[in-house]
């Protein structure tokens, strides 16, 4: 299955999980590096992701090109409503392994009733990164950040 089906699926799994909790794109976007980075067992944020899809410091904390893409193809595929809430209008059955659907519950749980902005402040703080810093980070991919954290 190509990286980006995986990405819209679990893009649309989030929206159906969270409904109208996932008050918009700021917070899917965390949610999705959460899918990608985060391990459920030591509960900390590791280099290789779930998904393939990179991560890089932006605006708004933790961005993912690849991930946007991925949304914005499911938002012209008619797949999901843009807006606030974003609504999820694909009515079937999305094809996901369990074990992803597993680790996507289990960050629904930890994290779903945070905000854009907390889960803004909470991953930056996964990646040693305070907010105030996050300029100086600006543009720099998550892998380069965590290997040189670790070295």
């Amino acid at each position: 299955m190509p990286q980006n089906l995986d990405t819209k699926n679990v893009i649309m799994e989030l929206l159906k999980k969270l409904g109208e909790r996932i008050e918009g794109r700021k917070k899917l976007m965390k949610l999705m590096f959460l899918v990608e980075h985060f391990d459920i067992k030591s509960e900390k944020i590791t280099k290789h992701g779930t998904l393939g899809n990179r991560f890089f410091i932006y605006y708004y904390g933790v961005f993912s090109r690849d991930v946007m893409n991925s949304y914005t193809e499911l938002v012209q595929e008619r797949k999901i409503e843009d807006g606030l809430p974003m609504t999820l209008k694909f009515k079937d059955e999305i094809e996901i392994s369990k074990e992803l659907v597993g680790k996507i519950d289990r960050i629904v749980e930890k994290f779903g009733e945070d905000s854009g902005y907390e889960l803004e402040k909470k991953t930056l703080h996964m990646l040693g990164i305070e907010p105030s810093e996050k300029d100086s980070y600006f543009g720099k991919d998550i892998e380069q950040i965590l290997a040189n954290k670790n070295s």
